[in-house]
């Protein structure tokens, strides 16, 4: 990716936290971490430059995201393909939303393997799995500890299919513990201004890019 030229196809996926509200942004990119990434890599005189799509949809889970892989995946034939997901899927652990239920570690591990899988078949070149971000509710112990779970599955995964892993849950709790003054997220789930910022900028130390 030496080259300035937006030759390369750099596609995100996800959920709210990568959707957001991409669909009434200039773009389709949305005011997040997606969309601070785009900026910072089109404004280098040098470098990489790839062309950058956002298909985050809010409310997905590991399960919705396997649904629509073939159009919002495979179709596009991306060279890089960024995933982050998995929040949603212990979330329901709380309740049901719109008739989505919990997912097991271990049916979450088999629906990413089926994504990675897939993507490399239709032509992925470099794989980026970023780690479920932050549910930042100490009174929720259960939650926490299975996201906590999650990461560590997503970064064996990365190792597994020599991938690109970005420690963004375990940056955004350091971020949490060492600048407690900064509002990080706006709910504790959903990332601040300055929480995406975060999250663009653990993406582009682990990447290099």
């Amino acid at each position: 990716m030496a080259s300035t030229e937006a030759t390369e196809l750099l596609l995100f996926q996800g959920d709210s936290i990568t959707d957001s509200g991409r669909n009434d942004a200039p773009g389709g990119l949305g005011s997040g971490y997606v969309a601070i990434l785009a900026g910072i890599l089109n404004a280098r005189e040098k470098g990489a430059r790839p062309r950058i799509l956002n298909r985050g949809i809010g409310g997905d889970r590991s399960v919705e995201l396997l649904a629509r892989w073939k159009e919002d995946c495979e179709v596009l034939k991306p060279d890089i393909l960024s995933i982050m997901v998995g929040v949603n899927d212990v979330w329901r652990i709380r309740g049901e939303w719109n008739g989505q239920k919990y997912v097991p570690l271990t049916e979450f591990l088999a629906n990413y393997r089926m994504l990675l899988d897939r993507a490399l078949s239709s032509g992925v070149k470099r794989l980026v799995l970023m780690s479920p971000t932050t549910i930042f509710d100490e009174a929720d112990v259960e939650v926490s500890r299975l996201l906590d779970e999650e990461a560590q599955a997503v970064k064996a995964l990365a190792k597994e299919y020599k991938a690109i892993y970005v420690p963004t849950r375990e940056d955004q709790k350091r971020l949490i513990k060492e600048r407690p003054g900064i509002a990080w997220t706006l709910d504790g789930c959903h990332p601040s201004l300055s929480g995406h910022a975060a999250i663009a900028a653990c993406w582009l130390r682990a990447t290099g890019l």
